[in-house]
């Protein structure tokens, strides 16, 4: 039977946690499985952003005739197609507007060098409207009583980037895995190497629909450990979670809402080939109950 205490910790738009807790290192430890905030970034805002961004040609409107056009317009090199289009001319099923560690980082000097980029790029796009990526770090603040919150960074003051945007097309899933720069990519050049705990910061942008069904993330209370492993590797997680009875929570999320998870715990976003793309902000976080800082990337 699943376990009735294990269940988000849910708060509204006006309300923040209680000073006497400690949000963030429940999460860390597994005894919570996320922390949501609804409308943390209004939904009228939200929808604003993705125009924001379609208007700033660094995504693609999927609803225009506009996109199917260039789809097939091969060699043609503008700036629209550069960003957007596969080498075949086909519309990519994922873009991601920022610098990511998980992608890049085997070459850190030049993970380094596009996460000063991504500093300037999103340095420009909110310098006159409402910032998103301080939204998560003000929140991520207020679950974290008694640590500084800030961007990770080398000993040397580089930085790495701040946030990503996901943008999802077509039904783009994510199958059950775990993240973690300690355990799976194992970066020890970093310095986020150091945090054991890792977590995530996701905030929704905009969801798809399709016959009345959304893309929401699956958090399943099963860390990552060498026995689970050989199943996620062979694509039959589901079936061991089946067997070893194992919990897992569903989070709803509506476009503004915001939610932190341990990214150590197996977790997935069923696909939703919907008519519009999937849109979050995301963040990777590293918590250690021995460190004053909790440091946030992309």
């Amino acid at each position: 039977m699943p376990d009735v205490d294990w269940k988000p910790l849910d708060f509204d738009a006006e309300t923040r946690p209680a000073t006497d807790t400690n949000p963030i290192r429940d999460v860390a430890q597994g005894k919570c499985p996320t922390v949501v905030f609804r409308q943390a970034f209004p939904a009228e805002q939200c929808a604003a952003l993705v125009q924001y961004l379609i208007d700033e040609d660094l995504i693609y409107d999927s609803t225009t005739a506009l996109v199917a056009e260039k789809a097939v317009s091969a060699g043609v090199t503008d700036k629209w197609t550069g960003l957007n289009l596969n080498p075949d001319g086909s519309p990519r099923r994922r873009i991601d507007i920022g610098t990511s560690l998980g992608n890049i980082g085997e070459d850190q000097e030049r993970f380094l060098s596009e996460s000063a980029k991504t500093h300037r790029l999103f340095g420009r796009l909110f310098a006159d409207r409402p910032n998103p990526i301080q939204v998560i770090y003000d929140r991520l603040q207020d679950i974290s009583p008694g640590k500084s919150v800030v961007t990770a960074h080398e000993p040397d003051g580089r930085q790495y980037g701040p946030a990503i945007f996901r943008v999802h097309y077509g039904g783009y899933a994510y199958g059950p895995h775990f993240d973690s720069v300690h355990n799976r990519e194992k970066r020890t050049n970093y310095a986020v190497y150091k945090y054991q705990s890792q977590l995530a910061g996701v905030l929704c942008v905009q969801n798809t629909t399709l016959n009345g069904v959304t893309a929401q993330g699956i958090v399943h209370r099963q860390f990552w450990n060498e026995q689970v492993d050989p199943w996620l590797a062979s694509g039959q997680f589901h079936d061991y979670a089946e067997q070893q009875n194992i919990d897992r929570v569903q989070i709803e999320l509506q476009p503004g809402d915001l939610y932190f998870f341990n990214t150590g715990l197996i977790h997935e976003v069923p696909g939703v080939p919907g008519d519009l793309p999937r849109i979050v902000l995301a963040t990777f976080i590293g918590y250690s109950d021995d460190e004053d800082e909790i440091m946030v990337w992309s």
